[in-house]
């Protein structure tokens, strides 16, 4: 049986597995540039329905990668957009560490295609130079894992 690639609310969310990838890349911080702009696909407070990926579940564990480097109490950012944490924390990644997440899901994978777009990401140099600088961190762990040259090609293909 396939693992689901998504959670459909919020139940499973821990400082462990906090949410990541596309939904927390397209979730809105006031005053940010950085991220997507599809909020409603994957935060649809109408409907009540979240479609969240999870480290350690739907995302690997990245701890080894990048510490805890950009993983957020949303708690009351969550509760502001009227989505209910039944009173435990909420953790989301920023927009740094959700698409450093997805490279690492990627640089691991048979995929071919790795989905982030630095440049659409991330429009100004600072924004793409503190991704750079947070996706470098793991780069000890990478070639320990013989995947340091795909990720570098990737890089390479991005400027």
């Amino acid at each position: 049986m396939n693992q689901p690639l998504f959670d459909l609310n919020l139940s499973r969310v821990t400082r462990e597995h906090y949410i990541t990838g596309k939904a927390a890349i397209n979730f809105p911080y006031p005053g940010l540039s950085t991220g997507g702009w599809h909020v409603t696909s994957y935060w649809d407070r109408d409907s009540g329905v979240c479609k969240v990926s999870l480290a350690g579940i739907h995302f690997p564990d990245t701890t080894s990668f990048f510490g805890d480097a950009g993983i957020m109490d949303v708690t009351q950012v969550l509760a502001e957009r009227e989505w209910e944490s039944e009173g435990r924390t909420m953790w989301m990644a920023d927009h740094f560490r959700a698409p450093a997440d997805m490279v690492v899901r990627w640089a691991l994978s048979d995929s071919q295609h790795c989905n982030v777009e630095i440049e659409d990401w991330f429009p100004s140099d600072e924004d793409r130079q503190r991704f750079l600088k947070l996706l470098e961190t793991s780069n000890a762990r990478l070639r320990e894992l013989g995947k340091l040259e795909r990720v570098e090609r990737w890089l390479e293909d991005q400027t």
